[in-house]
């Protein structure tokens, strides 16, 4: 795998996760790209390289999106979504077998699972912390369930979406120079 272009679109894919997916918003979730990202180099890029990639984009999402804290702090925690990506590439490494890999409709559907595996990492890391008392969760009101439903709407919001990065990350599928002899197993 090219390993610079996958530099360059991460941070595209983080940028326009922060920037401009919060105006087709459905209650406090945008549809996640760089999920999408994480899936197509999943199905594509040998075991090692697809769970580093997915520890990467996780430790940036991590650092990039701060959890609102009491009062005007922000609170920055690397960990949940690191831990959550691998998680969901996990996920995938296991499912990709069973998929048209060149389907954009596969990368997009595939999306979903693995946010699906993401928001449980998320939420247990978070109800784990949680259990300190002078420790802050990221939801209001202390309901996790309500958190998980609506994590399970971004989880579909972005395999949706997915479907759409999921065609151009594929008609750019030249460009990343995955290995040919790692698909074949």
């Amino acid at each position: 795998m090219n390993l610079g272009i996958f530099v360059v679109v991460l941070f595209f894919c983080v940028s326009l996760d922060s920037g401009l997916m919060p105006v087709i918003s459905i209650g406090d979730f945008s549809p996640s790209t760089t999920a999408t990202l994480v899936v197509f180099v999943a199905l594509f890029a040998p075991r090692s390289t697809a769970l580093w990639a997915g520890l990467a984009a996780g430790l940036l999402l991590d650092l990039s999106s701060p959890v609102a804290a009491a009062g005007d702090q922000a609170l920055v925690v690397p960990g949940p979504y690191a831990i959550g990506f691998v998680f969901g590439t996990q996920l995938v490494l296991l499912l990709r077998s069973m998929v048209f890999r060149r389907n954009p409709i596969a990368v997009g559907l595939l999306t979903t699972p693995f946010l699906v595996a993401v928001s449980l990492a998320w939420m247990a890391i978070w109800l784990i912390r949680g259990l300190d008392p002078d420790s802050i969760l990221p939801w209001s009101g202390g309901h996790a369930l309500t958190q998980l439903l609506s994590r399970l709407v971004w989880a579909i919001m972005s395999g949706v979406v997915g479907i759409a990065t999921g065609w151009l990350l594929l008609f750019s599928w030249p460009i990343w120079r995955f290995d040919q002899s790692s698909l074949r197993r």
